[in-house]
C-alpha cells in the first residue's frame, strides 16, 4: 500500500515539474492566450452576435485553474481533468492528455444578476470545436447545448439567463469527447441594455 501512495506522489511531482511541457506535447505551437482587453472583447462578441455597434459588456469576473473562485461567487471547477498545474500565467488544465481519453469537462457556475445574457470568453487550445450546455435552475432541464468553434484560441459564448439570482451552470468538453484540450481561464461579463 505504501509503495503504491509513493509511486502517485512521484507521479504528481514528476507532472507538476515538467508543466511547461504538458500542453507543448500535444499543441506544438502551444503559446499563452493572452485574455483580451475590454474594448478586444467587446470587438470579439459584436463579431459574434453580428451587432452593428459594440456591445456595453459590464466588469469581468475571472477565473482561472489558479484562482476557480470569484468574490462574487463564479466558480471555475473540472469533471475528470488530466491535470491542474498552477503557473505564473494563471494556470492550466489538461483534458483527455496521455492518450487517457477521460471525457472530461470544465464547467462555470455564477448566480445571474440583472443581465438577460452573459458573454463568457474562455482561452482554449483545442483542435477542434466545443460543445457546450447552459443549464438554469434545474440541472434537469438545460437551457441550451451547440458546438462552437475557437476564434483565435477564445470560445466565445453569449450565455442566457432566466432571472435575477437564478443559479447557472456552463459545461464545456472537447468535440469528439475524446479530443485534447487545454484550459486555461475565463472571464463573464453581464452584457448591459
Amino acid at each position: 500500500m505504501r509503495l503504491l501512495y509513493v509511486s502517485m506522489v512521484l507521479s504528481f511531482i514528476w507532472q507538476a515539474t515538467s508543466a511547461p511541457a504538458q500542453l507543448s506535447s500535444v499543441f506544438k505551437d502551444a503559446k499563452p492566450v493572452l485574455a483580451y482587453s475590454p474594448a478586444e472583447r467587446a470587438a470579439a462578441f459584436q463579431d459574434l452576435m453580428h451587432l452593428p455597434s459594440q456591445p456595453r459588456l459590464g466588469a469581468p469576473v475571472s477565473v482561472t485553474p489558479n484562482a476557480p473562485y470569484a468574490l462574487d461567487g463564479t466558480r471555475l471547477y473540472f469533471w475528470k481533468p488530466s491535470f491542474l498545474i498552477g503557473t505564473p500565467s494563471g494556470g492550466e488544465a489538461g483534458i483527455n492528455f496521455w492518450g487517457l481519453h477521460n471525457e472530461g469537462h470544465v464547467n462555470i457556475s455564477f448566480t445571474a444578476g440583472s443581465a438577460k445574457s452573459y458573454a463568457l470568453d474562455c482561452r482554449v487550445l483545442s483542435n477542434g470545436p466545443i460543445t457546450h450546455k447552459f443549464f438554469g435552475d434545474s440541472r434537469e432541464a438545460s437551457i441550451s447545448q451547440g458546438d462552437t468553434n475557437l476564434d483565435k484560441n477564445h470560445l466565445l459564448l453569449v450565455v442566457p439567463t432566466s432571472t435575477v439570482g437564478a443559479s447557472v451552470l456552463v459545461e464545456m468538453w472537447p468535440s469528439p469527447t475524446t479530443a485534447v484540450v487545454g484550459f486555461l481561464g475565463c472571464d463573464l461579463s453581464p452584457i448591459l441594455p
